[in-house]
């Protein structure tokens, strides 16, 4: 949130997280903000991992209701939807039971180039390093589309097939705005849906533009939703900083050159990709790609787990996350649960579970084999502290 310089001093917030206190009492809404928001903590996206009689649960909860909002339900129709009907999910009991999972925003910088790159491109550079990844027992699979069998590539678990299909859940899951993709609401109380038209957010096809939705007006033609995924389609990607002397040895030690010397990093974090030689947008044709991810899922046990299958990645599996721009984030792993680089690359150890010795609430869910970036996180550890801050810094200049 930036202050707006027009308005008087008295009307100026500094900079914080919007869930803390604007999202939940704007226009008059009464929400109970949970403690794991916090004022310059991190965006949290919240799904249970169980429901309450103990199944799988996974999917993403509203954090807050819309019921006394006076810009939703105005004063002359109060009476039409209450709490009763549209109530804030208990998220404090959840939490201290341990059933919350968390999820941070992804960036959107780059995802048009990410959108592009070829299956085969990201199979031939997974087979590429084959022999490093024997070596550090790194395995790494695609998520795949359960439809067509191509690879998916979006979201923390890979498990959105292509930039549409991740605005269109983006618009009906985070904003409650059903569209194209996601035709229904995610909650469909008659008493708080009745003057609400379905889909939401839709191609506009009226005759005329008396309701703003006409067919022939390019201004507004496409849907919201489809307007957002070609924005992302065209944000070009993060550009890195000029290396230090430092940065250059880190990024000898994180093994970006053709053999791939130097601890491991690279064998998930791919540095380069290229995408096809022609596309139907001449701006994403035959590009040098430095995401830094082999756009694949990884088994990275119990520490990181977060109990929560999606397609073909289990409680335990999340994407390489792509790391050019990590320079410029704030928060990190799925979680945000650190703000720290260094917390966040020890937190990739995880060894694997005692499967007979866990206490009964571990016991609900599922035992976990080791991280796969273990040899690597200890050989991380083996550098000397001038070394491990290297590539520290060739990170932060991502």
């Amino acid at each position: 949130m930036v202050p707006n310089p027009q308005d008087p001093p008295d009307r100026q917030r500094g900079p914080e997280n919007p869930m803390f206190d604007l999202i939940p009492h704007r226009k008059g809404a009464t929400n109970v903000v949970p403690s794991f928001l916090t004022r310059f903590g991190p965006i949290r996206e919240v799904r249970f991992a169980r429901k309450p009689d103990g199944s799988p649960d996974g999917g993403v909860h509203q954090r807050f209701t819309v019921v006394s909002r006076s810009d939703v339900f105005p004063p002359w129709q109060s009476g039409n939807c209450t709490t009763a009907d549209l109530a804030q999910p208990d998220f404090e009991s959840e939490y201290r039971r341990g059933n919350l999972r968390f999820r941070i925003p992804l960036q959107l910088f780059g995802l048009g180039i990410l959108d592009g790159i070829q299956d085969r491109e990201i199979i031939e550079r997974h087979r590429a390093t084959a022999a490093i990844r024997a070596q550090l027992g790194i395995a790494g699979l695609p998520n795949r589309s359960g439809n067509d069998g191509t690879i998916t590539r979006f979201g923390w678990k890979a498990q959105n097939k292509s930039i549409a299909i991740f605005a269109g859940e983006a618009y009906n899951v985070e904003m409650g705005v059903t569209n194209d993709l996601f035709t229904q609401a995610t909650d469909e109380v008659p008493a708080c849906t009745a003057d609400k038209s379905e889909p939401n957010d839709i191609t506009r096809m009226d005759d005329d533009d008396s309701r703003g939705q006409a067919f022939g007006n390019p201004l507004h033609e496409p849907p919201d939703w489809l307007m957002f995924a070609m924005y992302m389609r065209f944000l070009d990607a993060p550009k890195p900083a000029p290396l230090s002397a430092s940065a250059l040895r880190g990024q000898e030690l994180f093994g970006t050159g053709p053999d791939h010397a130097g601890i491991g990093c690279a064998a998930c974090h791919t540095p380069t990709m290229v995408t096809p030689a022609r596309s139907e947008t001449a701006a994403l044709q035959n590009l040098t790609v430095h995401a830094y991810s082999d756009l694949l899922i990884h088994h990275m046990g119990k520490t990181l787990a977060d109990d929560i299958s999606q397609g073909l990645a289990t409680g335990d599996m999340f994407r390489s996350t792509p790391l050019w721009g990590v320079g410029q984030r704030r928060f990190f792993l799925h979680d945000g649960r650190t703000a720290s680089l260094l917390k966040a690359i020890e937190a990739h150890y995880s060894p694997a579970e005692d499967c007979d010795d866990r206490d009964d609430h571990r016991a609900r869910s599922a035992c976990y084999g080791p991280s796969e970036a273990n040899a690597v996180v200890g050989r991380f550890k083996g550098l000397s502290p001038a070394d491990q801050q290297a590539i520290l810094d060739f990170l932060r200049a991502l």
